[in-house]
């Protein structure tokens, strides 16, 4: 019995050594679980371009013309030259028609061996030449690579004359002083002095303003990216018309001194029409940083080129004192030129503006454009 409490009497010491010797909450305390590291958050990727606006320039190519034929005004009025006895005709102008006719039928029977091949032999037609093509565009991405682009382009490619065309121009105003020349060398006994002069003066026009709405298809390649395109456009003329203006002067001198001039101006022109077009193409892009890129493309316009032309004469015979005729009678029909109030010269015609003389057209008309673009996206 005394053997069991001396026991119990060290166990309970022991374990008073072992509290007292323990930190405070030591015992029975369930020990702390280890933190896990949290990995930082990636960065939200940042959102596409959904726009894009671009600015491009490049050069359109020229296209050939279409084929028509004039329709020339009326021969004019027959009278009685101042001999009270030949007949002759007033013609709007030697040029062409029915005065270039009359002209060449009376070289004919002078025995003259030079003629003038009046303009509708080889009618100058115009066409749409090279020329730069400017412009801008916004686009929005669709989905994948599709794109849908809205455009609006200026057209400086004009409307004018092609080698053809001018060569023609240029024949009629060189055949001008040809044949002139020749009549008054036919009739040296009525025609002491010539000075015959002709020019000519071509001017372009016809420019326009393109609108199109067009879809890309893109590849999603990084930074080199070919891509297609097609559409539809819409064409609306801009500026003047395509003008070939010809003046033809003859000064003549009698035996008795008196002077007769006159002038044969006339003007062809080329009014355009509005029309649509479609648009094929392609080209390559190529990023400069994420939101820059620049581009290179080809494009086909297929549509219709059309035009009104218009004839304007403005025949003129300065009068002066004293005025003087020469009378050119030795034909049926003959020609007169005066510059007398009482007597009428051959080159009285009608003086006409806005003459239709034609109506062309070309379908299936094709033209390149090839430009470079800087584009922006946001």
């Amino acid at each position: 019995m005394r053997r069991a409490a001396t026991v119990a009497g060290l166990i309970f010491a022991f374990a008073s050594v072992i509290l007292l010797v323990s930190p405070p909450g030591a015992l029975g305390q369930t020990p702390p679980r280890q933190a896990v590291p949290v990995k930082p958050s990636a960065p939200a990727k940042s959102r596409a371009p959904k726009w894009e606006v671009s600015f491009r320039g490049g050069l359109a190519l020229g296209t050939s013309g279409p084929d028509a034929s004039p329709t020339l005004p009326p021969a004019g009025q027959t009278f009685i030259m101042a001999d009270s006895i030949t007949p002759t005709r007033a013609v709007s102008s030697w040029f062409l028609g029915d005065g270039a006719a009359l002209l060449n039928q009376v070289l004919l029977l002078r025995g003259a061996g030079a003629r003038l091949d009046g303009l509708e032999t080889n009618w100058p037609m115009a066409s749409r030449r090279t020329g730069p093509q400017v412009g801008g565009s916004i686009a929005r991405h669709v989905s994948g690579g599709l794109w849908l682009e809205f455009a609006a382009d200026v057209g400086l490619d004009p409307l004018g004359f092609d080698g053809a065309a001018r060569d023609a121009i240029e024949a009629a105003r060189a055949g001008y002083e040809h044949a002139l020349n020749a009549l008054a060398g036919s009739a040296a006994s009525v025609i002491t002095g010539a000075n015959i002069t002709a020019t000519a003066d071509i001017a372009n026009g016809g420019q326009r303003l393109l609108t199109s709405v067009v879809v890309h298809y893109r590849s999603t390649a990084p930074r080199m990216r070919p891509y297609l395109l097609a559409g539809i456009g819409f064409g609306t003329a801009l500026g003047g018309d395509a003008t070939a203006r010809l003046t033809g002067t003859n000064r003549f001198t009698t035996p008795s001194q008196a002077a007769i001039e006159e002038t044969d101006a006339i003007a062809i022109r080329y009014k355009p029409a509005n029309g649509s077009f479609w648009i094929l193409g392609g080209g390559m892009e190529r990023d400069l940083s994420r939101k820059a890129a620049f581009r290179v493309e080809a494009r086909l316009l297929l549509g219709t080129l059309s035009y009104t032309g218009y004839l304007d004469t403005a025949p003129a015979v300065a009068t002066a004192t004293p005025g003087g005729a020469i009378v050119l009678n030795g034909t049926t029909p003959g020609i007169q030129f005066s510059s007398m109030s009482g007597v009428r010269p051959s080159l009285s015609g009608s003086t006409r503006t806005n003459f239709e003389v034609l109506t062309a057209e070309k379908r299936g008309m094709m033209q390149w454009v090839i430009s470079g673009a800087y584009v922006r996206r946001f």
